[in-house]
């Protein structure tokens, strides 16, 4: 080993950089300074003669080398190499310093988050090595390195048990994380369309910058850079990315690290310099601006299940004495915070501000939660091997005297919906007679929840009897059993019991049962049942085939455009004007609404709009008080804020906001903090005014349209692109046949159709030539009932004329060229008007 004082008292400074270079290349994950090295090697020297031979503690020593202006700091070894050097002095003895390692402390409890300076985090982490090794004195320190990078993984309370990559113990990113990063980063936005949309002056700034790096003037790249991007979190990425970097260097020192940064990104990730920015902010991973305070779950874990059937078999006070903080840890504990989760977030706000249900949803035993101990008078074991939460309405004496929305958690699994068990007797009746006379509606309401597909009919006391259900006399059938329950269930080895993923898919499933329970809790049930039905069966339902009957768009382009909502919440239809992009918007959140009115929000955006207006401001307000008018000044929501708080409240409903003429305001002020929420929906932000948590439901779709030829409209920065997908609304001749085959024209020549088809594909073949596709012209331009030759010469000179011009830059002579009888091929034949060439002949 070459790392040792005779080594170091006798080796020649080439010799000694060779050894320095090849451990560095070895520890690092990505090696953006191996010319540290080769700059400072006798330097180098000393430093490690310090790191080995001295005499202060090893935290202080440490810091000296790491400290940014300290004794032995180097620009461009940071705790990577630092911390790898002092390892391998005794790697038997000596902890591996890691933001894993220190994580895995943390989780334990053993240090405190990381904080203070270098020598504190150091002493603390070695600390905590210490009390590992007094705990478990077989395991060697690289054991310990696993164990601790595994506890800091934990999602949950599960212990990962997948090989841990090598980079896990580095403090930046490995090659594959920085791929993946480029790849998310081009798949957002592609990079031949970043080079195409680039601004003029980001271009400049952009060939500035690699001029400057490229004749080594370090701190002019970094201004160009930083001037062409103003955006400072990539900056403050940096320090994540490289852990050499940090803002406590010179000027001189962070521009030259930047430099070699930016060089080694671009050489071997072929990283473009105009999508450098957005790559740094993708590996940094930045946390949440604004963590929720509400109530989270930690999740189940294999031994939550393991537990239950150890005590169904081994069943004594003994047995659980022995096995108290496991029971706490691996049951208790993750019960009571689901119980917390489900009314933080459903009963109290939902169930009983929207339905004005007051339900038992206190997290002890006795009132929301059952005690494990079991109160048989000795006639069995004393603990309970099922454990129940069970929201049931206060009004009533007691669980069992009422129907419930439950969650079920035993051996075999987790099961969760609704029960109606056979003491509830007055419920009972209230629930039968409703289901007797309302079996239809209740019906159809559940159908719409997909409740027959993803849920099981229950009856008998332990629930052993599954009924099928498939029409509303089987419904009927159904509910006369003594015992009934409708539920889903999740076996132990479920995915989704580990996270906090699982309050969502309970509560949803709470909500697609709200009509069962409505039939409970209120003697006539046929309000909500209408409203969770969505339309009248009158209407008749809105379909794949009513969607296609409006739009004439092919079954192919609704899926896409689903699929592409399940990636993104957030759509644009983008194109020229009168392409139907409101229509298809509207007829989109139709569909997707189940053609409920009330769950659909339509806003237009223009120059002058707000984010006080889209999501909350303080309004004036005139008030009374004692006989005098007084001004006030509240909080109030705006369309965004209100929307989405009824969305909160109906989870299982879709909601759609539409927003029309997208580009025409000034996003980045309508948005503000909201831009992060439509990334990340399962964070909250904190909102200016009224200070409060707010989030945006998964429920929650956004629709937007935009008209890509209006010059007059802002263009969209990248960061909001990469929140939305795009789905282009081209002009389509096949449509406009399509409509007018439907749709037949007035016009007794039965060519005049086919003719309108015709001027309206060899206008935009001409326009696309001519002027480019962006000056297009729609296809709903000629999509008017009872067409004929008088009704499209006006369309034609007070509609698309005037687009013409417009697009021709005012140049009247210039409209000779797309006269429809040109467009027809027919420019020598004499004819009285525009109008009669198409229609006549």
């Amino acid at each position: 080993m070459w790392l040792n004082p005779e080594f170091l008292d006798r080796g020649d400074d080439p010799s000694l950089c060779q050894q320095l270079r090849s451990f560095y290349l070895a520890v690092s994950p990505v090696s953006f300074h191996p010319a540290a090295i080769e700059r400072r090697p006798r330097f180098l020297r000393h430093a490690l003669n310090h790191l080995i031979r001295g005499q202060d503690p090893l935290p202080d020593r440490v810091s000296r080398c790491l400290e940014a202006g300290e004794a032995y700091s180097v620009p461009g070894l940071g705790p990577t190499f630092w911390a790898g050097v002092v390892q391998a002095l005794d790697p038997d003895r000596l902890p591996c310093w890691c933001p894993a390692t220190e994580a895995g402390l943390v989780r334990l409890g053993l240090v405190s988050p990381p904080k203070g300076s270098i020598a504190q985090r150091f002493g603390a982490v070695a600390s905590g090595y210490d009390i590992l090794r007094t705990l478990a004195p077989n395991l060697s320190a690289l054991a310990i390195d696993d164990f601790l990078a595994r506890v800091g993984r934990i999602d949950g309370r599960e212990l990962p048990t997948d090989p841990l990559p090598v980079a896990i113990f580095a403090w930046g990113p490995d090659a594959e994380r920085i791929r993946d990063a480029v790849r998310k980063v081009r798949v957002s936005v592609p990079l031949r369309q970043r080079i195409r949309e680039a601004p003029d002056e980001v271009r400049a700034g952009n060939l500035q910058f690699q001029i400057a790096a490229r004749c080594g003037n370090h701190e002019a790249a970094f201004e160009t850079f930083r001037a062409t991007f103003p955006d400072s979190q990539w900056e403050l990425a940096l320090a994540h990315v490289d852990d050499a970097y940090t803002p406590a260097l010179p000027i001189s020192a962070r521009t030259h690290l930047w430099a070699e940064v930016a060089g080694v990104l671009r050489d071997e990730f072929r990283i473009h310099p105009l999508e450098l920015a957005d790559v740094l902010i993708e590996l940094a991973g930045f946390p949440p601006e604004s963590p929720s305070r509400e109530p989270t779950f930690g999740g189940f874990c294999t031994d939550t299940f393991q537990f239950l059937n150890e005590l169904a078999t081994t069943n004594t006070r003994e047995w659980m004495n022995a096995r108290r903080e496991r029971y706490r840890f691996v049951l208790r504990e993750p019960v009571v915070e689901l119980c917390k989760g489900l009314e933080a977030r459903y009963v109290r706000p939902v169930l009983g501000g929207e339905y004005g249900w007051n339900l038992e949803a206190e997290a002890k035993p006795g009132r929301a939660l059952t005690s494990i101990c079991k109160n048989d008078f000795g006639r069995s074991g004393p603990y309970q091997t099922v454990q129940w939460i069970t929201f049931y309405r206060q009004s009533q004496a007691n669980r069992r005297a009422d129907a419930q929305f439950f969650v079920r958690v035993a051996a075999e699994g987790v099961r969760y919906g609704f029960h109606l068990g056979r003491s509830a007797r007055e419920a009972g009746k209230q629930f039968r007679r409703n289901v007797q006379d309302h079996a239809e509606a209740i019906h159809a309401a559940l159908a719409i929840g997909a409740v027959f597909e993803e849920c099981q009919f229950l009856t008998g006391d332990d629930l052993g009897g599954v009924v099928s259900v498939r029409s509303p006399a089987d419904l009927r059938h159904w509910a006369t059993a003594k015992t009934i329950a409708i539920a889903k269930h999740l076996p132990p080895d479920a995915f989704l019991l580990r996270r906090d993923d699982l309050v969502g898919e309970i509560l949803l499933t709470f909500d697609r049962l709200v009509p069962v329970f409505a039939c409970t809790a209120e003697p006539d049930p046929r309000t909500i049942l209408a409203r969770r039905a969505g339309v009248p069966v009158s209407r008749g339902p809105y379909d794949r085939a009513a969607f296609a009957r409006d739009t004439f768009l092919p079954e192919t382009w609704l899926d896409r455009v689903l699929g592409l909502l399940r990636m993104k919440r957030q759509l644009v239809l983008q194109g020229v004007p009168g392409t139907g992009k409101t229509h298809v918007a509207r007829c989109l959140a139709r569909w997707l609404t189940h053609d409920r009115a009330d769950c659909v929000r339509l806003v237009q955006f223009h120059p002058a709009y707000s984010y006080e207006e889209f999501v909350e401001g303080i309004r004036v307000r005139n008030v009374e008080v004692n006989g005098r008018n007084e001004v006030n000044y509240p909080v109030e929501d705006g369309v965004l804020c209100g929307f989405a708080e009824q969305a909160i409240r109906r989870p299982s409903e879709p909601h759609v906001l539409l927003i029309d003429e997208l580009n025409r305001g000034n996003l980045p002020r309508i948005f503000g903090e909201l831009l992060y929420l439509l990334e990340y929906r399962d964070q909250a932000v904190t909102l200016p005014y009224s200070r409060r948590e707010f989030r945006l439901p998964d429920n929650l779709f956004v629709v937007a349209t935009m008209n890509a030829s209006d010059r007059s409209a802002v263009a969209l920065d990248q960061a909001l692109r990469r929140r939305f997908s795009f789905v282009d609304m081209a002009p389509e001749p096949a449509l406009l046949a399509a409509w007018l085959d439907h749709h037949p024209p007035a016009d007794p020549d039965e060519t005049f159709g086919p003719r309108v088809v015709r001027v309206f594909e060899e206008l935009n073949t001409r326009l696309t030539r001519d002027l480019g596709p962006d000056r297009q012209i729609g296809h709903s331009f000629f999509m008017i009932p009872d067409l004929d030759t008088d009704k499209l010469t006006r369309v034609w000179e007070h509609h698309i004329r005037p687009l013409l011009l417009d697009a021709l830059g005012g140049r009247r002579e210039r409209l000779a060229d797309y006269d429809p009888a040109r467009l027809l091929g027919g420019s020598n034949r004499r004819t009285r008007s525009r109008g009669e060439t198409i229609g006549g002949g």
